[in-house]
Order: structure tokens, then sequence, then C-alpha cells
């Protein structure tokens, strides 16, 4: 069973330092698996940017470990 979950982060940008910072670290976080989600103005001169990124996992599966097993004790592969 495949199980997704969701990380959710937040960054802080000063508008001073203008539009490449921004753009920098969405491209470095982007690189990671980020995306960006939404992004918000806060006061006159900071933005928050709110990233998320999923992760998916593999829940084990019992039965199929099982039938793994079977198969390799009956293989005739020699390792």
């Amino acid at each position: 069973m495949t199980r997704i979950e969701n990380e959710h982060q937040y960054l802080v940008f000063d508008v001073a330092e203008g539009p490449k910072v921004i753009i920098e670290s969405l491209n470095t976080y982007g690189k990671e698996g980020w995306e960006l989600a939404t992004m918000i103005n806060v006061g006159a001169d900071k933005l928050v940017a709110f990233i998320v990124r999923s992760n998916t996992t593999e829940a084990p599966d019992p039965e199929k470990s099982k039938t793994e097993k079977i198969s390799k004790l009956w293989s005739s592969d020699e390792e």
C-alpha cells in the first residue's frame, strides 16, 4: 500500500533584497522536490512563502514478503 504525506515549510523574504533572492531560493528548494503553495505579504516589507513536498512511502506487505521468501527458498538461482 502506498501512503502519501505532505511536508510543509515556510520561508521569509525581505522585499528590499529584490526578486532575485526569492527566485534563487525557490529554485534551490525546487531541486529538492519542494513546490510553492502560496505566498503572502506580511507588513510592508516581508513576503512569506509556504512550500510543500510530497513524501511517498510504501507500507510493508506481509503477503508479498511471505511469497518472496518462499520463492527464494525454492529458487535454483545461486547467489
